[in-house]
C-alpha cells in the first residue's frame, strides 16, 4: 500500500509539473445578430484570439502560427470583414470596425510586430502587411470610401495613417 501511494504521489507530481509548463492557445468567439461567420486556427504555443461580432453578415478569420501571438477583432454593423494572419513570435494585432461594408486585412510575419486598424463608416478598406522585426503600424479611417494599404519590410519601421472624409 505504501508503495502504491508513493507511486501515485510521484505520478501526480510529474503530471502536475507537466501541466504547469504546458503552453496553451486560447480562442474566444462571441457573435450576435444573424448570418455571422468566424474562424480561428492556431498552431504553436501561447497564442490568443478574440473575435467579437455584432450586427449581421459579418465575417472574421484569424490564423496564427508560432509563439505568443495575439489578435483581437471587433465588428459592429453590417457586412463587415476582417482577416488577420500572424506567423512568428510576439506579434500583436487589433482591429475594430463600426459601420457597413468595411474590410480590414492584417498580415504579420516575424517577431514583435504590432498592428492596429480602426474604421468607422461605409465601404472602407484597410490592409496592413508587415514582415520583419519590431514594426508598428496604425491605421484609422473615418468616413466613406476610404482605402489604404501599408506594407513594411525590415526592422523598426513605424507608420501611422489617419484618413477621414467621403469619396
Amino acid at each position: 500500500m505504501k508503495r502504491l501511494l508513493s507511486t501515485a504521489a510521484a505520478a501526480l507530481m510529474v503530471f502536475s509539473l507537466g501541466t504547469a509548463h504546458a503552453d496553451r492557445n486560447r480562442v474566444r468567439v462571441d457573435q450576435s445578430g444573424y448570418s455571422n461567420g468566424a474562424a480561428a486556427a492556431q498552431q504553436g504555443d501561447r497564442n490568443g484570439t478574440v473575435i467579437v461580432q455584432g450586427g449581421r453578415g459579418q465575417y472574421a478569420r484569424g490564423v496564427q502560427s508560432g509563439y505568443n501571438n495575439f489578435l483581437r477583432m471587433d465588428q459592429y454593423g453590417t457586412r463587415n470583414s476582417v482577416t488577420t494572419g500572424q506567423i512568428g513570435e510576439n506579434n500583436f494585432a487589433v482591429t475594430g470596425q463600426e459601420g457597413r461594408n468595411l474590410r480590414a486585412d492584417t498580415l504579420q510575419t516575424g517577431y514583435g510586430n504590432v498592428s492596429g486598424i480602426a474604421q468607422i463608416g461605409t465601404n472602407n478598406t484597410a490592409v496592413a502587411d508587415q514582415d520583419g522585426v519590431n514594426n508598428t503600424s496604425g491605421i484609422i479611417q473615418v468616413g466613406n470610401g476610404q482605402d489604404v494599404m501599408v506594407r513594411q519590410r525590415g526592422e523598426g519601421n513605424i507608420s501611422v495613417v489617419v484618413q477621414s472624409g467621403y469619396n
